[in-house]
């Protein structure tokens, strides 16, 4: 075999060596249910939807009233790598408008980002 030939193969078998070394991971996504507000604030369960690594969820809850008000808070939870869900409690002093709301009706998570943590 030609040196060149040689060289060629191992600079090959090495460049294979190295990218079977590399691992691909899946974005993290994730998805937050919140429950029913209650005199304490609102439960909300983030679960992983998608990767691994550590992530942070960050969302904002408006609640619809049946004044027709509506109300909302923000919130983040960090989920450490393989951790399948966790669960954050948005107080009701958090709320935004809340003076406005005569009764809780419906509430709907917006403007859910995830990010690598």
């Amino acid at each position: 075999m030609k040196p060149q030939t040689l060289g060629a193969a191992i600079a090959l078998v090495l460049v294979l060596a190295a990218l079977s070394a590399c691992t691909v991971t899946k974005a993290p996504a994730a998805r937050v249910d919140c429950g029913t507000p209650g005199p304490h604030g609102v439960e909300c369960t983030v679960r992983r939807t998608a990767g691994t690594v550590g992530m942070q969820a960050c969302w904002d809850l408006v609640i619809d009233c049946r004044n027709k008000g509506q109300m909302s808070a923000s919130a983040c939870h960090t989920l450490p790598a393989n951790a399948d869900q966790g669960t954050q409690t948005l107080p009701v002093a958090d709320f935004s408008n809340s003076d406005k709301c005569d009764v809780p009706v419906f509430g709907h998570v917006e403007r859910l980002k995830v990010a690598v943590q």
